[in-house]
């Protein structure tokens, strides 16, 4: 947020600036919630859908909590698409469960798209509990709901 506020104040801003200022911390944001090979086309559907319906991100009033909201609706919605589709392919191999991972960023990565985002966010970002609630838009005792659930999750994996 503040480097967007440095450049509000510019007398000629363009989208383009407004995107390198926050280019950065979107595909952080997104390689930690759908992964580094889908997090770039994340941020594209996203600014490229924000250009279009939005007439650009210099007629957003604070583009950052937007953007980051919208990265984290499409993440659930790719999740949920590739949901059905890993259904599927193991109704067909006859599998019943995916294997089972030690590792801790595997089952982060697991989480439901808002646990990890909330852990994403206080953990490798260093937001607050309610920094985090202006950026996903809830309140932050959701936000502190949703790293309780994290936590219990990944106690109960890793412990076994």
């Amino acid at each position: 947020m503040q480097r967007w506020v440095g450049l509000r104040h510019g007398c000629d801003v363009k989208d383009a600036d407004v995107y390198a200022a926050l280019r950065g911390d979107l595909m952080r944001y997104a390689t930690a919630l759908v992964g580094v090979s889908d997090a770039a086309d994340v941020v594209s559907a996203v600014v490229t859908r924000t250009l279009e319906s939005k007439g650009g991100l210099t007629d957003l009033r604070d583009p950052k909590p937007y953007l980051m909201r919208s990265i984290l609706n499409e993440a659930r919605m790719r999740h949920r698409s590739n949901s059905r589709k890993r259904r599927a392919v193991m109704s067909l191999s006859g599998e019943d469960a995916p294997p089972q991972h030690d590792h801790v960023l595997d089952v982060v990565m697991e989480l439901p798209e808002r646990q990890r985002a909330a852990v994403f966010l206080v953990y490798y970002e260093q937001y607050t509990p309610t920094e985090i609630a202006d950026l996903m838009g809830c309140r932050p005792a959701t936000v502190r709901r949703y790293l309780h659930l994290a936590r219990r999750k990944l106690k109960e994996v890793l412990d076994e």
